[in-house]
């Protein structure tokens, strides 16, 4: 395993968006992409986690391990560094050796939301705190 990790190799470890080849490779799905980079613009323009997962659902789409996408999944997924390029496995981090699908200002912008959300809580919480009364200001 230390071995495959050190060579970028496929570990047991599947990834959505991307296949594997002969050679354990992990190579772009195609099929996959075009919602992966869709799930990333559309977070990062400001949508929703919940309304993008429902359209994916929506769309018959399932997760790499054939689930439904949540929240939990998504959030997930958008932090995950191999969309720009980095292998993780372990303490292992090997950069460029994973085809890229998303590009790291896309990455980023999606990285900044998150932390936004993280400390400001969602919209959908403020709402019902406030008993669905939006706030003016």
């Amino acid at each position: 395993m230390a071995y495959n990790a050190e060579h970028a190799l496929y570990n047991g470890h599947k990834v959505w968006g991307y296949g594997v080849d002969d050679e354990k490779h992990y190579v772009v799905d195609d099929a996959v992409t075009p919602f992966v980079v869709s799930m990333f613009t559309r977070y990062a323009d400001g949508e929703a986690m919940q309304s993008i997962c429902d359209d994916l659902n929506a769309r018959g789409l399932r997760t790499s391990r054939g689930a439904l996408f949540g929240v939990k999944t998504m959030n997930k997924l958008l932090k995950n560094r191999a969309y720009i390029g980095e292998y993780h496995h372990g303490d292992i981090t090997v950069e460029g050796d994973m085809p890229q699908i998303v590009d790291e200002e896309l990455f980023e912008r999606a990285q900044r939301r998150l932390v936004e959300n993280k400390r400001n809580g969602s919209r959908r919480r403020e709402s019902a705190q406030d008993g669905g009364v939006p706030r003016s200001g």
